[in-house]
């Protein structure tokens, strides 16, 4: 019984490999062959597979560390540093809320910084880092009362001190926001205000 077993199992064997098997044999053998040394043709020792997996970890290790670290100081290489300058600070009261915008071809482009300051007189100065080179406008609010909000008079005109950058004026409203715009290059500039009482 048991010879007839095995006979037939060789039998089996011999047959051509339906798909399914076929695609198992090949699994294994390409397993095989993935621990076999190339050129003796011989099994790799666990000695050996060990040191190939930490050489491949400490090497993914390094260049991804690598990678990091040089992802990080490309923006601090081209950052630049803006001054804020803000004249004619008459009052101690309340704080100055500074708000830095980027430029635009359009226009009036969204805020890169918020800054709120302790009002001295006569004038409050900031410095911003790591900023890109390009063009921004600033504007300031004298926040007498601390309410967060412009204080206006019954037609719109604002009660509390103003400023924007350049010290540009508008006619019956707000400056254009083209005269606001100043250029910072590598070096850095500055936004200079005078607040409008």
């Amino acid at each position: 019984m048991r010879r007839r077993q095995l006979q037939f199992r060789r039998l089996r064997l011999a047959e051509p490999p339906s798909a399914r098997q076929g695609l198992l044999m090949a699994r294994w053998s390409r397993r095989r062959n993935m621990t076999r040394n190339e050129e003796t043709g011989q099994g790799l020792d666990d000695a050996t597979l060990a040191r190939a997996c930490r050489t491949a970890a400490v090497t993914v290790f390094v260049s991804t560390l690598l990678l990091l670290m040089l992802l990080h100081a490309a923006p601090a290489a081209h950052a630049a540093e803006v001054r804020v300058v803000i004249e004619d600070v008459r009052s101690t009261s309340g704080v100055l809320r500074v708000q830095v915008l980027t430029a635009t071809d359009a226009g009036e482009g969204p805020a890169v910084a918020q800054l709120m300051l302790p009002a001295v007189k006569p004038q409050v100065r900031a410095t911003l880092h790591d900023l890109e080179p390009g063009r921004y406008a600033a504007r300031v609010h004298h926040d007498l009362d601390g309410d967060g909000e412009m204080a206006t008079n019954l037609v719109g005109m604002p009660t509390e001190p103003w400023g924007v950058s350049n010290d540009a004026r508008g006619r019956f409203g707000p400056p254009p926001f083209k005269d606001m715009v100043v250029e910072v290059g590598v070096d850095g500039g500055e936004l200079r205000m005078t607040l409008v009482h």
